[in-house]
């Protein structure tokens, strides 16, 4: 049996970073990352932080770790199913194929029935009369998308069988003998094309909010940017001004230890030279008082007593007219020391006020980056609510319908819409998600166990719009509250008027209330069979 070589490369960005290998199961985290799921196991087992090993994102909320095993946190993460498709795909390619026939390799796929053909079969398939519209691939030009496209929905019980239908109920693709049989008493199983149609649709919205949040948060990041471009130029200015300044002052320092210098050598030289004059008068008389001993000492040694009687009176008078006491002249000038005073107050006043030259000036930068608030929940919420991720997802635990509320941490802003989605709904219970705005700071807020008649709100129900729990408006903008599923999404939304509107699956409701005051936060109390919800994005509506 002929075989083929693997077709094309593996691309980097089908390794798992931990492993190193294709994904096998990957999970997708808080942050955006995948994981194989045993690799992801094995790395929350492994470590003492749960941090994503790629961005270090906390992988769960330190609030809640302990409430779960390992193993339930990483079976509680989203597969990347089109992840895991476009690794099979690329698998497939790698391989090595032989044809149908097993007597030659393969050179070709057919995409609409998966089989692998030789160029001899290829046509003899291509002639059959319910082959003729088959797209068939050369191998050597097939990519790992195309492959991943071509591939058909399975059902969720019979992998065997392509998923017709889906229904929401479950959240799970299904053929028709499912759709007969386990999904009976569905409410709402749709057509599997319709149900993509409307999946890509919010895909689209998601990938426009998305890329206005990358642009959002681009021009953050431009802006910081710019911001610390002239930090720098500001820090050189400064440093070229303290330069100038410690210049200056250095020069200052400098004119004044010359000019001390030259007090000293002047005053100096004064005494230098008034001792000298006086020395130079000194060294003069003794100057005669040796030249006479002189004398006087060859009058002594004189044989000629003629000599000694003449030259002894004459040599005592002379004697007798010297000066030889070390006394002063009268004018002589001779200083006794020379002291140079230096102000040590001054100084002292200069170093303090050299040590207190100069401050830095902290000025808060009006930075406008443009962005959107995020809808969190505050703390301050329903008794049966337990928050997550940030404070972005919200369970509601035990039964019954009160305890569910969960107030936004921040007040709303105009013409933005504050949304989330059904996570995990009981198809077993009726009832609705009450929605609205209270008026009143979360912090502030005593919550009642349901928002029926909440006394400091707006409530929206599915068939009345109740205000500061008085004046009941009976309206139909919350008609289709009691038909929210799971993947539902419900929002609320304050026009450019403050005028208060509902949105359901991103389609305006109409106007539940007029002219509310600032601020006002946005409120959804989860009753009834509405378990858990998560905030998404806050989007811009025009």
């Amino acid at each position: 049996m002929a075989t083929a070589a693997p077709l094309v490369p593996e691309p980097d960005d089908m390794d798992c970073s931990v492993c190193h290998e294709q994904y096998v199961q990957p999970k997708l985290l808080p942050c955006g990352h995948l994981l194989c799921h045993h690799c992801l196991l094995s790395w929350l087992q492994s470590q003492d932080q749960a941090l994503c090993p790629l961005c270090r994102c906390a992988i769960v909320d330190p609030n809640e770790r302990g409430q779960k095993s390992w193993q339930d946190v990483a079976d509680g993460f989203p597969t990347d199913l089109a992840m895991a498709d476009l690794v099979g795909a690329h698998r497939l390619l790698k391989q090595s194929h032989s044809c149908i026939c097993e007597e030659a390799a393969a050179t070709c796929l057919c995409l609409t029935c998966g089989d692998l053909f030789c160029e001899s079969c290829r046509k003899i398939h291509l002639k059959q009369k319910i082959a003729r519209n088959h797209a068939v691939e050369d191998l050597t030009s097939l990519t790992a998308d195309k492959v991943a496209e071509s591939q058909h929905a399975a059902c969720a019980v019979h992998a065997d069988k392509t998923a017709e239908l889906f229904c929401p109920t479950h959240g799970e693709s299904i053929c028709l003998l499912c759709a007969t049989s386990r999904h009976r008493s569905c409410p709402e199983v749709k057509d599997i094309e319709e149900k993509v149609k409307d999946a890509l649709a919010v895909l689209a919205e998601l990938a426009v909010t998305l890329t206005e949040g990358e642009a959002r948060l681009d021009k953050a990041i431009q802006q910081l940017d710019d911001h610390l471009a002239e930090t720098e130029k500001q820090t050189k200015k400064a440093v070229a001004e303290i330069e100038a300044v410690c210049a200056r002052l250095e020069k200052s320092v400098q004119d004044c230890r010359h000019r001390l210098n030259e007090l000293a050598h002047s005053a100096c030289s004064d005494v230098k030279e008034a001792v000298t004059e006086t020395k130079t008068c000194l060294q003069q008389r003794r100057g005669k008082l040796t030249s006479h001993k002189h004398v006087v000492q060859r009058v002594q040694e004189a044989k000629n007593r003629n000599t000694v009687s003449t030259m002894t009176p004459v040599m005592q008078t002379r004697v007798g007219n010297l000066d030889c006491s070390v006394i002063l002249p009268s004018g002589a000038k001779v200083v006794s020391k020379v002291t140079v005073v230096i102000d040590a107050e001054a100084v002292t006043r200069i170093e303090k006020e050299l040590s207190g030259l100069g401050q830095a000036k902290v000025i808060s930068a009006d930075l406008d980056f443009g962005l959107v608030p995020v809808l969190s929940f505050h703390d301050n919420h329903g008794k049966n609510i337990v928050l997550s991720n940030n404070k972005q997802t919200a369970e509601r635990r035990g039964r019954g319908w009160d305890g569910g509320i969960v107030v936004a941490s921040q007040p709303m802003v105009t013409n933005m819409l504050y949304e989330v989605i059904v996570d995990k709904r009981d198809a077993l219970w009726r009832g609705w998600i009450w929605t609205g705005a209270t008026t009143t700071p979360p912090d502030a807020l005593t919550l009642p166990p349901h928002a029926n008649g909440w006394p400091s709100a707006v409530v929206i129900s599915n068939n009345s719009v109740n205000v500061n729990g008085g004046h009941t408006l009976k309206t139909n903008v919350g008609q289709n509250l009691a038909n929210l599923h799971e993947k539902s999404r419900v929002g609320v939304m304050l026009d450019k008027k403050r005028s208060l509107h509902l949105y359901i699956n991103v389609d305006d409701q109409g106007e539940a209330a007029p002219s509310l005051p600032d601020p006002c936060f946005a409120f959804f109390d989860l009753c009834g069979p509405y378990r858990q919800v998560t905030a998404l994005p806050v989007r811009h509506i025009p």
